[in-house]
């Protein structure tokens, strides 16, 4: 997992090329003109998906994985807390979406908890076992964007 800001003084020379290229697009993206959707960027290999989101109590969210696609959350604005902790594929998934590349699994007793602010990002990889939309001290609403990253792009640099 990477987790920083887009705040930052940061070239993004440090990541892989793929993760370079959708750190990029957060960046000189307006979000509040943007509207909810889904936008390629590279076909079916890296796309965005821009959406309203309202976070929940701890006991109603689930971790996940997802194993063809990387993910890149980014908070434009809003806050919401967000559990981690890798994924050895070992853990129970309880339900698998095969279809969205979703894997949702039982709750890791490795599991820490950090909290996204404006303008952070966080890059799961398929042995980040994450649990978005944790709320922090009530629900709240905001605007995210995870951009999928496939696999296939690393796999080539």
């Amino acid at each position: 997992m990477i987790f920083s800001s887009l705040r930052i003084n940061d070239d993004f020379s440090a990541y892989p090329d793929a993760i370079c290229r959708a750190l990029h697009f957060l960046k000189d993206t307006d979000f509040k003109s943007v509207a909810v959707g889904d936008y390629p960027i590279d076909g079916e290999k890296m796309f965005a998906k821009v959406f309203d989101f309202t976070t929940l109590p701890l006991e109603e969210t689930r971790p996940e994985v997802h194993v063809k696609y990387i993910d890149v959350q980014y908070w434009p604005d809003g806050s919401e807390c967000f559990g981690i902790a890798p994924y050895s594929g070992e853990e129970r998934i309880l339900e698998a979406k095969e279809a969205s590349d979703v894997y949702f699994l039982e709750s890791d007793p490795d599991e820490n908890f950090i909290t996204a602010r404006p303008g952070f990002f966080a890059v799961f990889f398929p042995w980040d076992a994450h649990r978005p939309g944790v709320m922090l001290e009530k629900p709240s609403t905001f605007r995210k964007c995870v951009i999928k990253v496939s696999m296939d792009l690393l796999r080539k640099e």
